[in-house]
């Protein structure tokens, strides 16, 4: 389930990258949270239409892990378009790894010692590709560093969605607590969405903004039932495995040089740095403590 999630939100970014050319930021938000949200009640309407009752009278830790989601959503969207895919997905992993220390201090998980060099190994990665960043800009530098500030501040609000998250499905089923988040998150961007965007759109904007509402479905999904299932520092460092699949994509993409694209200037250093994240994100899972979540 954490790898499907990582899949999922590897392509993210680069979807992204092309929607923000045609449409605005609480548009696409919007459209994503509410398509989730109306695919999910639509099949516990069917199969169980007793869930619909935590919608009632939602429980505080659903809203606030509503909010958090969306802020996440809302800082990670305005980074991707001011610097790059590729960027927003490395500096991105600042939220799984606080979600891992926040298993270790509060759900009491622990690492054993070649999760602990995984973990070391994966902030040197990331430490390496980011000074590649810096160094080879290719937009205005302010700009860039504003980017980087808006994801630092979606990343540190997922750590506070997932811990919330985690302590809520102990409570309710995964996709109980994720009708909850999604309707929050939907009714926060409301009063942001551009309604004549969506009559502007064609074929493929309207194809992309669909596949961005299951994106979101599918890959919250399995978050919420990988939280459940296994430890928060084991989900945390699955995901790191996000920038690989989108630096892989956008190397792929960037022979056929699309305008709404842009251009990533990553160096031998930076998919360096790329490789030992991927190389700690192995020792972490391969050599899991099997402890039982709190």
């Amino acid at each position: 389930m954490a790898v499907t999630a990582a899949v999922f939100w590897g392509v993210v970014p680069i979807v992204l990258k092309y929607l923000l050319s045609v449409c605005s930021i609480g548009t696409i938000i919007w459209f994503r949270f509410t398509t989730s949200f109306l695919v999910l009640a639509a099949v516990y309407a069917v199969k169980d239409p007793g869930s619909f009752r935590v919608i009632k009278k939602p429980p505080l830790l659903g809203i606030l892990a509503g909010l958090a989601l969306a802020g996440n959503y809302f800082g990670s969207t305005v980074g991707v378009d001011l610097t790059s895919p590729s960027n927003a997905q490395v500096l991105g992993q600042l939220g799984p790894l606080l979600l891992t220390v926040t298993g270790m201090v509060y759900f009491k998980e622990r690492l054993s010692p070649k999760q602990k060099v995984g973990l070391v190994l994966t902030l040197c990665g990331f430490i390496f590709f980011n000074q590649d960043q810096l160094r080879g800009l290719l937009i205005d530098r302010a700009t860039h560093v504003r980017g980087d500030l808006w994801i630092v501040f979606g990343s540190v609000i997922w750590a506070v969605f997932a811990s919330a998250q985690k302590i809520l499905v102990r409570r309710m089923t995964p996709q109980q607590a994720n009708l909850i988040i999604y309707g929050v998150a939907a009714l926060v961007f409301f009063p942001q969405v551009k309604f004549y965007e969506f009559g502007q759109l064609h074929w493929a904007g309207w194809a992309l903004l669909c596949f961005m509402g299951a994106n979101t479905l599918v890959a919250y999904g399995a978050l919420a039932v990988a939280l459940k299932l296994i430890q928060a520092n084991q989900v945390a460092l699955v995901v790191v495995l996000n920038p690989i699949i989108t630096m892989s994509c956008m190397a792929l993409l960037s022979a056929y040089q699309l305008g709404w694209l842009g251009v990533e200037n990553i160096t031998f250093v930076g998919y360096l740095g790329a490789g030992a994240m991927l190389a700690g994100v192995g020792l972490v899972v391969t050599y899991a403590t099997q402890v039982g979540t709190s």
